[in-house]
């Protein structure tokens, strides 16, 4: 195993990035020195019902100012940089056209939502340049945290790196009815996370070899939340509600509060657990959402901060510890009105028995990494082709999936459904890592997934399964599938 991790991220620790005396600092107490502070950058919301559920985007090249003054080139949804937040209805159809004013061709994927794989947006479904695609969005499942994103063959890491990414908030009555904080950008707010490089205040362009795919996929230096750099934001004296998106190439994180301050964990992926979990830290990889709740009652403000994860921890080695930079300062405005609160009871969710387990149809996908360049990345050895069907499925049947990866963890993403933990990389899942998944980092341990597919994915409009580091997707660590009666 080919790795050189060890000296890059000893060296990453010195290295400089957007500004002269911008740098990581090693150490958990040794947080980013920052040039500037700036106001966090709140997406604008659509909802989808005062839109009539009627929504147009722009899938376009623009420039964006990461630093003052400074133009970065980007591609964003109607904006500069990402999209707007789309609020979206359980038992509503949405319809949302996409119209690519770029000079690539692209796709626009709803990651975590259930629909048919014709809607899905898989690299089947391609947006030409200069074409307009009108996509219906019927909203079947319960409240959560989804987002879309290009799916295009061989080109989704350049894309969403460019700025192609967006949130989908999913509202039903369960959601509508819980007293838990609701004010957009005010006291739930959007977090996307993701990290850049910068020389001299400018995005670095997206470039990419083999050699670092193989290594770990991009991971670069500086965080940018909602395309903001260094963010504060002002929220009242009590509950804030943070949904978290890890929308990063590669990198994974772990979140924490300053001297293990608690914090509650309420939802996951595809919607609320049954009940807050008390904790005091949170790892994500690429492609997770988890939403958080924060008490600021009593501090004039608090800090979200973000650990940089190594590719591999096996590496880690000598390094006493990991880069720290700050995700978002929480600054206490007491002028505003603190509502909402941590119910004790958020969901009820039916969680699956051993009879489900042993009724269910069992597949087994192992996520493999070779030194080859004509086929570096595979699950159970093939990569991906458009033209074969990987696996069939039978609507309806319960799915027992058994992943394990090779090498480093792979956050394993499948389409069209949420799915339960039996076991994660060999252990019964916590309380806290319970829910509703779509997205789950595996290891060469075995993790064991349980499903039901209840939505149509055929030949030509297949669903997907892959690693959601964006470089081994696009080097062909995915398989399809279909879903038929």
């Amino acid at each position: 195993m080919k790795r050189y991790l060890v000296i890059g991220a000893f060296l990453a620790i010195f290295i400089l990035g957007s500004v002269t005396g911008y740098f990581i600092l090693a150490g958990q107490n040794s947080v980013k020195t920052y040039p500037q502070e700036n106001q966090l950058n709140i997406p604008v919301l659509i909802d989808s019902l005062e839109a009539g559920n009627n929504i147009e985007l722009v899938i376009q090249n623009s420039v964006h100012e990461f630093f003052s003054g400074i133009k970065s080139a980007t591609k964003g949804f109607s904006q500069s940089y990402l999209g707007p937040t789309i609020r979206l209805y359980k038992g509503a159809t949405t319809s949302i056209v996409f119209r690519n004013d770029t000079e690539d061709y692209t796709t626009i994927h709803g990651h975590g939502l259930h629909v048919d794989g014709k809607v899905d947006g898989g690299p089947q479904s391609k947006i030409l340049t200069g074409e307009i695609k009108n996509v219906l969005l019927p909203i079947v499942q319960e409240a959560g945290t989804s987002w879309y994103h290009p799916h295009l063959m061989d080109k989704t890491s350049a894309q969403v790196h460019a700025g192609l990414a967006g949130l989908y908030i999913i509202e039903d009555s369960n959601s509508e009815n819980l007293p838990l904080p609701k004010a957009y950008g005010v006291n739930d707010i959007p977090l996307i996370i993701q990290d850049r490089s910068f020389v001299n205040g400018k995005m670095k362009p997206y470039v990419l070899t083999n050699g670092k795919i193989m290594e770990d996929g991009l991971r670069e230096e500086t965080l940018v939340v909602n395309g903001t750099i260094n963010p504060y934001h002002y929220v009242p004296a009590g509950w804030v509600r943070l949904r978290l998106l890890n929308a990063s190439n590669a990198r994974f994180y772990r979140f924490f509060l300053p001297d293990d301050v608690p914090f509650y964990k309420i939802a996951t992926e595809g919607g609320f657990l049954n009940t807050p979990v008390a904790i005091t830290e949170i790892t994500m990889s690429p492609g997770e959402r988890n939403e958080i709740m924060i008490d600021l009652a009593g501090y004039n403000s608090l800090s979200l901060m973000a650990e940089f994860l190594p590719a591999d921890p096996e590496y880690q080695i000598w390094l006493s510890s990991n880069p720290v930079q700050r995700v978002l300062e929480l600054r206490v405005d007491n002028t505003l009105i603190a509502e909402g609160k941590l119910p004790d009871k958020l969901n009820d969710i039916n969680y699956y028995g051993q009879t489900d387990m042993q009724n269910a149809v069992r597949r087994n996908l192992f996520m493999h990494m070779a030194n080859d360049e004509n086929n570096m990345f595979s699950i159970n050895g093939n990569s991906m082709s458009m033209d074969v069907i990987n696996e069939r499925v039978k609507k309806g049947d319960m799915e027992l999936w058994t992943i394990t990866g090779d090498m480093m963890p792979h956050p394993f993403h499948v389409h069209g459904v949420s799915f339960q933990i039996v076991t994660h990389n060999g252990q019964s899942p916590s309380e806290a890592d319970r829910g509703w998944k779509d997205t789950l980092a595996v290891t060469e341990e075995p993790s064991e997934i349980l499903m039901r597919f209840n939505h149509s994915a055929t030949d030509e409009f297949p669903y997907m399964y892959h690693c959601h580091i964006l470089e081994h997707e696009d080097a062909k660590m995915m398989g399809q599938f279909t879903v038929t009666d």
